[in-house]
């Protein structure tokens, strides 16, 4: 087998932490960070039951300040990090991984394909693992939405059975439902459970996701992991993480 097409150490690591919980996954934006601020919110979140660090967002980040900010976390955190890239500029050399993502559901190819194109170089030079990904974004009015061009699907189980078997027929081993970043209305559990039937890699659920009420729920119709983005900068945010990370362990 060619080893390019081999499953990687962190893909492995998700794989076996998700046989013994549901994933918890915050999601760090370099835009809204400051290194001096950094080594507290990544001792949080380590302490409070997160099993790995994306560190991306939809917006444009500086990539020396990116390259930057997965080093503080590196020195202070044994979790790996992967990209959750907007871009060819959200990859970075210190990075572990990186969510090697289609969005789907574009209606511009850049983002379909070309990006991917432009960018795997960099991730064969600098040796990070790529774990193939679909990345279908749900809610219209976001920022990914936006900047991705994405055609935003309807609440219908029929759509994204579709869009779920084909990202099963492309081969990914991931498949990320995005709600988009800041949203008020995070994804209904019954697009989950539509997507859980048909897709059989790891589901992964993000947008909205505030409370352990809206976490249960995703959980329940068939998400193996929730990304936590937003709540972690509002007030009173890290002991509604800690709230659902306790979930997660039950699922």
């Amino acid at each position: 087998m060619n080893k390019e097409n081999q499953i990687g150490t962190v893909e492995s690591y998700l794989n076996h932490r998700r046989k013994e919980k549901a994933l918890c996954l915050p999601l760090i934006d370099p835009v809204n960070q400051k290194l001096d601020s950094l080594i507290n919110t990544v001792n949080e979140l380590e302490k409070n039951g997160a099993d790995a660090l994306l560190v991306g967002g939809s917006t444009m980040v500086d990539v020396t300040f990116l390259d930057d900010v997965i080093l503080k976390i590196k020195s202070i955190s044994h979790m790996p990090v992967i990209l959750f890239p907007n871009n060819i500029t959200g990859i970075s050399k210190n990075a572990d991984a990186i969510l090697f993502m289609m969005l789907m559901n574009s209606e511009n190819t850049y983002y379909v394909v070309e990006a991917q194109v432009l960018g795997s170089g960099l991730i064969y030079k600098y040796h990070i693992e790529p774990i193939p990904a679909g990345y279908i974004v749900i809610n219209a009015g976001s920022a990914v939405s936006h900047i991705g061009h994405a055609r935003p699907l309807p609440n219908n189980r029929e759509i994204i059975s579709l869009y779920s078997l084909a990202a099963k027929y492309f081969g990914f081993r991931l498949l990320y439902l995005e709600g988009g970043s800041g949203t008020a209305e995070p994804i209904s559990s019954n697009i989950v459970e539509a997507a859980k039937k048909y897709f059989n890699g790891l589901l992964i659920v993000g947008g909205g996701i505030k409370d352990k009420e809206t976490a249960a729920s995703l959980l329940k119709a068939g998400a193996d992991g929730l990304v936590i983005g937003n709540l972690l900068e509002e007030k009173g945010g890290t002991e509604r993480f800690k709230e659902i990370s306790n979930l997660l362990k039950s699922y």
